[in-house]
């Protein structure tokens, strides 16, 4: 069922910005120059391999815990691995995935490239780029959380939340931010994380798991009253929201 993106309407960028749609696939792109034609190839090659490794191994599509099928693919592979690292199901990182094999193979024509894939977000800029965690209108967080990253080497923004959107999660965090250089990994850990977040006193204990563990760049995570940040996150202030 189609969840209207309504959050894209806040971003502001001096970027070309694209939309590249396809099966359950809903991309929205920035890009130096408007690279449609060549997201909707990349779009289209990846979503070929993920659905042909699901018609050999039914399973992985369905497999809420962590699955290993030998696959060749990176793509499919990385996915593999995200679950066994997180504790989920292949697919529970599949818009990560898909946003940094498309983001990837667009850098060969632009420096700065940035793909949001239902709120997961991959980017690589020469700098610095903002973003924005929103977890609801009703979280005393309304106004969003606003933070900057070093997107020089390429990295990851994904999102959980067991309020708002269409994610599936089995906890009630309004909203878990994970950040990883890889897209498969921050995707697979915002959804493991927000998954043990059932109530405001989990906040602390899951962020403070994340800090022992080091897994993550970072990670923002909301419910209630409860914030808890921990990483290399540079807060900021603005007044448009942004990527």
């Amino acid at each position: 069922m189609y969840t209207e993106r309504f959050y894209r309407n806040w971003t502001t960028s001096h970027l070309k910005t694209f939309r590249v749609v396809l099966g359950e696939s809903d991309l929205q792109i920035y890009a130096e120059t408007n690279l449609r034609r060549q997201a909707l190839r990349a779009l289209a090659d990846a979503r070929k391999t993920l659905n042909e490794h699901i018609a050999r191994n039914p399973f992985f599509e369905r497999s809420l815990t962590p699955v290993f099928t030998g696959a060749a693919s990176p793509l499919v592979k990385g996915m593999e691995e995200a679950g066994r690292e997180w504790n989920t199901g292949p697919m529970a990182s599949v818009a990560g995935a898909i946003a940094q094999e498309v983001g990837i193979s667009l850098l060969q024509f632009s420096r700065t490239v940035i793909v949001e894939n239902g709120g997961d977000i991959w980017a690589s800029a020469p700098g610095h780029l903002d973003f924005l965690v929103y977890p609801g209108e009703r979280s005393p967080f309304a106004a969003g959380i606003r933070f900057s990253l070093n997107a020089s080497e390429g990295v990851s923004v994904c999102t959980s939340s067991g309020k708002v959107g269409p994610s599936f999660s089995l906890g009630r965090a309004d909203a878990v931010t994970a950040i990883h250089s890889s897209a498969a990994r921050a995707d697979a850990a915002a959804t493991s994380l927000a998954n043990r977040i059932h109530g405001e006193s989990d906040v602390t204990a899951v962020v403070e798991e994340v800090a022992a563990g080091r897994k993550l760049q970072g990670i923002i995570a909301v419910c209630g009253e409860s914030l808890g940040i921990w990483g290399d996150i540079h807060l900021t202030e603005s007044e448009e929201k942004n990527a």
